[in-house]
């Protein structure tokens, strides 16, 4: 654990400051500001060391959807049935689990797919083994 000295007014205090990968900058700890004039040899250390910062973005129900082949967000469509949130492919749960998570308090965030299906069927193009489209003969 790396120690480092705030340089802001009103704090001065040492703290195990943390790196920002995504701004470059090292924060501290105690009140949250940036750290200026911290070397970048301190930087390397303190993501070598794992002093970054990082994102609460974590989602408590992502469940594997066979369409993705990967773990997805589960929402309702206008049947109330369990679709991935991204391709809109069916996701079977049972409904315990489905009354658990409402329970926990995520929720389920409705879905028309019903504009979603149609707006895909008419983009689709058929095409040849070798990548060709398909062009109708106009006569």
């Amino acid at each position: 654990m790396a120690l480092i000295a705030c340089t802001n007014k009103g704090c001065m205090k040492t703290s195990n400051a943390l790196f920002d990968e995504g701004t470059k900058e090292v924060i501290c700890q105690e009140c949250g500001q940036p750290i200026a004039n911290v070397s970048e040899a301190m930087k390397r250390v303190l993501k070598s060391s794992g002093q970054v910062v990082r994102s609460n973005e974590r989602k408590a129900f992502l469940l594997h959807c066979r369409a993705c082949r990967a773990n997805r967000e589960v929402v309702l469509d206008q049947n109330n049935d369990t679709i991935c949130k991204v391709c809109f492919g069916p996701i079977a749960i049972t409904p315990s689990f489905k009354l658990a998570m409402e329970e926990a308090g995520s929720g389920f965030e409705r879905v028309d797919t019903s504009e979603a299906k149609t707006a895909t069927k008419v983009a689709t193009k058929k095409t040849t083994k070798k990548g060709k489209v398909k062009r109708k003969k106009s006569e």
